[in-house]
């Protein structure tokens, strides 16, 4: 056999039998010539990458023939179980970019339609030509691209293909990264627009805080540094400390707070020019690992890693409550939501997690527990509803929603985040300070992009926050709308419908009435580790109340005895109720005058009934001193009553 035969071009074969076939169709597995000769003297060179050689011979067969039921290879190796099941686990389709031959070959998708088979069986050169976006736009609803083979459709710019043919408005306000704060879907695109209080930077987009201009506070060992935000500028506020570490503040006030470690305690200072005198609010705090301004309701909260505790006070000091003393390894960085009135708080011991609960300390949950490692500082991002963490162990910037349900990282630097401290998230920024590399940074948000360094050279920076009114928006206080009387501390409650809880002394739970501190407890353990301190407080009896006796006068002392712990009620119209006393819940107070009233009784009853036999007796006497005169009958009768008289006198 040979090419080039008269009658056959010389791209073609000529069969033995006199017909000429294409020259691709050679040992292609197929009898083309109807008399095998194209198939014969095959090597093993002859199978194309699409297809598939028999065993123990030199025929190929396309692969769209393997596993189709047919034993196209004598030997049948082609059905066998074996070679079946693994194209069974292998895609069945050729790449987007390339184009599947009716033989099953996948070719170049710009070898389509090109004037030259590339397909074994040609299939590639038909139906070509033709343009089917002229038949009713190829049923695509919006754009129809005709290609050398086929069509496709295609959408606007923020439109989606949904079916292949239909193009439908999809949300891009789904990514929450696409706008700084608020994202508007609009059909087939979206707007980004800013919150009360900024305003949208016209070069960059971006929305950037109004009035005046923000700076940093840092806490740097011995002294406090104010920072400029803009410009490596820092001013001294405040000096001679002994070992300042963590920072918070009151915006309102223009106070700030930090604990000392060296002095065991937390003290303030306003940052006015005109007063800076620092005063001690709070002491016996062993070793504060962070401190959290509620300025809404006026309490500070803080960790100590020494006692292992979590607790909140007033402003001043003067009020003080430990909300949480179980379960705490080494508790550090913490962050306050009065809006929502939840707190957060890190703990780096083991094993390091994230927690979060209500401002009452009810509804403890653990946040993040999950690719976390030292979280040595958190901050709230109030605008995009985040929490915000950086951990020195992983050395990486971090970020969930405050249900803990989606976590992301920002970026990862062993030089910018070897051990950071102080965390603040502000506009489009997050700040921190970094103790090994005593510097203090800022990086983007979203992406961790353009880090700066804002303070270099310090000695030891380690709290951090923004000062800007902006930082602390103004919220509803439900103490104060609810007029709530708490005696000691009102504090925001989340999961209660009055949005508030009363909470008393270490040691002390509220009454019945949930708003008084009246009743000490058996043990110093807070109580909201017992249980929502608002809703713990049990209805219970009046210990002081005494009995008191109403109707039948006939009762007897010893059936009021004998009862203990019930007291008979009678209303006028002779209705009675019995109320069970729990003796568990009588103070010992309550218990003496209890006693000392049952005594009483007794002792008023017994020296009735003496003084009754006496008149009693008198009575009977003086019936005797008549001033008749007596016949001796009569003086025999009234001798006989005297003496009965007297019997009686002697058994009194």
């Amino acid at each position: 056999s040979g090419h080039g035969y008269e009658g056959c071009s010389e791209n073609e074969f000529l069969c033995r039998n006199g017909h000429c076939v294409s020259a691709v169709m050679l040992c292609n597995g197929i009898d083309d010539c109807n008399d095998q000769s194209d198939e014969r003297n095959c090597s093993v060179a002859a199978c194309g990458l699409h297809e598939f050689q028999c065993s123990n011979s030199t025929v190929c067969i396309p692969k769209y023939q393997l596993c189709d039921g047919n034993h196209d290879c004598a030997s049948g190796a082609d059905e066998s179980d074996h070679l079946c099941e693994e194209k069974a686990m292998q895609p069945g389709s050729c790449g987007e970019l390339e184009f599947i031959c009716r033989s099953g070959q996948c070719i170049e998708l710009q070898s389509a339609c090109d004037n030259f088979p590339d397909c074994s069986d040609g299939s590639d050169e038909v139906n070509c030509n033709r343009n089917e976006c002229l038949e009713a736009n190829g049923k695509c609803s919006d754009y129809c691209w005709d290609l050398p083979l086929g069509y496709e459709c295609a959408c606007p710019t923020g439109l989606d293909l949904i079916n292949h043919f239909i193009c439908d408005d999809v949300d891009d306000c789904r990514n929450s990264d696409l706008c700084d704060q608020i994202c508007v879907n609009l059909h087939g695109s979206y707007l980004c627009d800013c919150y009360q209080g900024y305003q949208k930077n016209p070069h960059t987009g971006t929305c950037q805080a109004t009035g005046e201009e923000p700076f940093m506070i840092v806490t740097n060992h011995r002294d406090i540094k104010r920072i400029n935000m803009n410009r490596m500028e820092y001013l001294e506020i405040a000096d001679g400390l002994d070992n300042a570490r963590a920072l918070s503040l009151d915006i309102s006030s223009s106070t700030i707070y930090w604990s000392d470690e060296t002095r065991r305690g937390i003290f303030r200072m306003s940052i006015d020019q005109n007063r800076r005198d620092i005063r001690q609010i709070l002491g016996d705090v062993q070793r504060a690992g962070g401190i959290a301004v509620d300025w809404i309701y006026s309490h500070i909260y803080w960790t100590d890693s020494g006692a292992k505790t979590l607790s909140l006070a007033t402003l001043d000091g003067l009020k003080r409550k430990t909300l949480f003393s179980k379960n705490l390894m080494e508790p550090a960085a913490i962050a306050v939501d009065p809006e929502s009135s939840f707190l957060y708080w890190a703990d780096i011991g083991e094993p390091p997690k994230i927690e979060k609960a209500g401002l009452n300390g009810a509804g403890r949950r653990i946040l993040v527990n999950i690719g976390i490692e030292k979280p040595t500082a958190i901050a709230l991002d109030h605008i995009k509803k985040r929490l915000y963490w950086a951990d020195s162990g992983l050395h990486e910037l971090f970020y969930t929603d405050l249900n803990g349900q989606r976590q992301s990282s920002v970026f990862h630097s062993q030089k910018y985040l070897a051990n950071p401290f102080g965390l603040a998230v502000f506009e489009d920024c997050a700040y921190w300070s970094d103790v090994e590399g005593k510097a203090v940074y800022s990086a983007n948000k979203f992406t961790g992009t353009n880090v700066k360094v804002l303070a270099s050279d310090l000695t030891e920076p380690r709290g951090l926050v923004v000062f800007h009114k902006l930082m602390q928006p103004i919220v509803l206080n439900w103490c104060v709308r609810e007029h709530a009387a708490c005696e000691y501390l009102c504090v925001p409650a989340p999961y209660t419908d009055q949005n508030y809880a009363c909470l008393c002394p270490d040691g002390m739970i509220p009454d019945s009435t949930g708003h008084t501190c009246g009743k000490e407890t058996n043990s110093s353990t807070p109580s909201q580790e017992r249980g929502d301190s608002s809703t713990s407080s049990q209805d219970r009896e009046d210990s002081s109340t005494s009995s008191q006796e109403r109707g039948d006068s006939s009762t007897s002392s010893q059936e009021r005895e004998d009862s203990g712990t019930s007291s008979q009620e009678r209303s006028d119209s002779g209705t009675s109720s019995q109320e069970e006393i729990d003796p568990d819940h009588l103070d010992a107070v309550s218990v003496g005058i209890i006693a000392l009233i049952v005594v009483l009784i007794g002792i008023v009853m017994c020296c009735a009934a003496v003084h009754w036999r006496m008149i009693l007796g008198h009575v009977k006497i003086s019936r005797c001193y008549s001033p008749v005169h007596l016949n001796a009958e009569n003086s025999m009768i009234c001798n006989g009553q005297r003496m009965d008289s007297v019997s009686q006198q002697s058994l009194l």
